[in-house]
């Protein structure tokens, strides 16, 4: 699959979530209250697109996506890094609510998340959702973008990709940084599991934070996000940006050892230096479309003309 095939995934991948999306108020109560049916819903909606696209270019799943073995000592390491880079995570996502509210508690809090058995709730987002996610975006995406381009360009629009299908500010900012971390540890081990396993890390670790909360007082998170000040934020991201300052630097410490670990030194200086033939445009119009469809949705623009058109329809009849 290369750049072009890629691009037509994205699109017809955002227009069916964005239909997934105005349908799901038809399922039933029992798919929409439950927040492991819904959530696997929504990553087969993301995903099964280009793993169709995939298999009909031909490709060999396990080889075109880099599903090797890595070593324990890197898995290890893999962890050390993933702890590493939460601070700027953390960083972005705290910036990012002088604008915008934090989706996942928001998401965490309207689902009643802490009345779900903790087991069913990790299984969700601590292990489907990385795994599935991480074959379309790295396993998918970044390999076809790197076939027909450099491995630095492919970064940039898998990360891109990655982080347009949250379709909302907040979670984009720090997954936009989350899809380099995970190229960058792909490119170090040469395989996927490297980036699922980053993934699941961070997902499963903050996951697990805010059921604990949760489970204590169901409407803590909640209410914190909403007492939360200007001058609270500012203090928070100094604290954090403090703490980048330290733990950045390390972090690329701890990269270099796994590409060295795995026998693949320099491989992240490459990145950056490599100069490819150019094979194909990766940037095509169906991108273009997807960007201006979920840059849509994220604005609540497309929301807001549906249903004025609908209101429109009714009032007609």
């Amino acid at each position: 699959m290369n750049s072009k095939k890629a691009n037509w995934a994205f699109l017809i991948t955002i227009i069916f979530y964005i239909v997934f999306s105005f349908c799901f108020g038809l399922l039933p109560d029992a798919i929409i209250n439950n927040i492991f049916l819904n959530n696997l819903l929504c990553e087969l909606v993301l995903v099964l697109p280009v793993l169709i696209l995939v298999a009909a270019s031909g490709e060999n799943p396990v080889s075109f996506m880099n599903f090797h073995k890595i070593k324990m000592g890197s898995v290890w390491m893999i962890i050390l890094f993933t702890f590493l880079s939460m601070p700027l995570l953390t960083l972005v996502n705290l910036v990012t609510q002088f604008w915008v509210r934090n989706e996942v508690v928001t998401m965490m809090d309207t689902m009643n998340a802490a009345q779900m058995p903790y087991a069913l709730l990790y299984l969700s987002v601590g292990i489907i959702a990385p795994v599935l996610e991480e074959i379309a975006c790295r396993g998918a995406f970044f390999h076809s973008y790197e076939k027909s381009g450099s491995a630095l360009k492919a970064m940039l629009l898998s990360a891109i990709v990655f982080a347009l299908i949250h379709m909302n500010f907040n979670q984009a900012a720090y997954a936009f940084l989350m899809g380099i971390f995970s190229v960058l540890l792909l490119k170090s081990t040469g395989s996927l599991w490297a980036s699922i396993l980053y993934h699941g890390v961070i997902n499963g670790s903050q996951i697990t934070l805010m059921y604990m909360v949760m489970k204590g007082n169901s409407g803590l998170l909640s209410d914190q996000a909403a007492s939360i000040t200007t001058e609270m934020l500012i203090l928070s991201v100094a604290v954090y940006l403090m703490m980048t300052a330290i733990t950045l630097p390390l972090s690329f410490a701890v990269l270099a050892w796994i590409g060295t670990h795995e026998g693949r030194p320099g491989v992240i200086s490459h990145i950056w230096k490599e100069r490819k033939e150019k094979k194909d445009k990766m940037v095509t119009v169906p991108f273009v479309l997807a960007l201006i469809l979920c840059l849509s949705v994220m604005t609540g623009i497309l929301p807001t003309l549906v249903t004025k058109a609908l209101l429109w329809m009714s009032k007609s009849l």
